[in-house]
């Protein structure tokens, strides 16, 4: 009978597999880096559009496609090789709740794998300030309270342009009821004398 010779290389490779039960690992098995997602901008309003793009995705992908609640639909990515990244542009919900909101990428034909990141959508300003005009030529004064016996917070000039934040009912000047809250200085004017470049909402 003849004995195959084995090297000192084999024996320990052999011994590892023996005590293992698993071949030891080349480099070519390596993992490879996780998929990465962006979205770009990453704070957005309502009814605009996102960018997002994952990098690291396997290439052999037949598909890869973004969800998000705050999207108005699944986008599917375009893939793109010089360097390899899936693209695409996604639509944000104009009834996408204010908050943060998970974006998830994934692929079909290419393992299982995901990708998340976040988006957010800020809450909606719905002040809105009206400018307004002083009509008095003496002035007007600023009052703390929506009557002409409050204390004096600040007076404005004539011809001034004023922010007007909010209107309501206060005591009558010259028969007009209607008072305005001003920003700055921060108190009330009285409507009789200020011309109101826009409808100014109510105080709530």
């Amino acid at each position: 009978m003849v004995r195959s010779a084995v090297s000192g290389c084999a024996v320990v490779a052999l011994a590892s597999v023996a005590f293992t039960g698993v071949a030891p690992a080349s480099a070519s098995d390596a993992p490879t880096k996780e998929p990465r997602v962006t979205v770009t901008p990453s704070t957005v309003k309502q009814k605009t559009v996102v960018t997002v793009k994952v990098v690291g995705a396997p290439k052999t992908c037949r598909s890869v496609q973004a969800r998000s609640d705050a999207f108005a639909k699944p986008v599917a990515l375009t893939k793109k090789t010089k360097p390899l990244m899936y693209t695409g542009r996604a639509a944000v919900s104009g009834k996408a709740a204010p908050g943060s909101h998970e974006v998830v990428v994934g692929g079909v034909g290419c393992g299982k794998w995901v990708a998340k990141t976040n988006l957010t959508v800020p809450a909606p300003n719905r002040s809105k300030v009206v400018k307004g005009t002083v009509t008095s030529k003496v002035g007007l004064f600023v009052r703390r309270q929506p009557t002409s016996a409050s204390p004096v917070a600040g007076t404005v000039r004539y011809r001034q342009t004023i922010d007007l934040v909010c209107k309501k009912a206060g005591q009558p000047v010259a028969g007009n009821r209607i008072w305005y809250r001003v920003a700055m200085p921060k108190g009330w004017v009285t409507a009789r004398y200020v011309k109101a470049a826009g409808v100014v909402p109510n105080c709530r």
